[in-house]
């Protein structure tokens, strides 16, 4: 279903109903928000404890992964 038609159907929906679509679309929000925030979390306390690549590593890694197609 493209976006377009998605549109086209909350168009026609009851003011409670799209009262409802925006309460749940803001919660998948929030929910993908809290697992992005506990993601970087755990990449920031990895980069604390040691975890570090210098700027040349992370440029050859990047060559080595475009050398691949990636």
């Amino acid at each position: 279903m493209s976006l377009a038609e998605i549109k086209e159907q909350v168009a026609v929906l009851s003011a409670k109903d799209r009262f409802q679509l925006a309460a749940f679309l803001a919660e998948l929000d929030e929910k993908g928000e809290a697992e992005f925030r506990a993601e970087v979390d755990k990449r920031m306390k990895a980069m604390d404890a040691g975890r570090k690549v210098t700027a040349e590593e992370l440029e050859a890694r990047h060559q080595q992964l475009r050398s691949q197609g990636r």
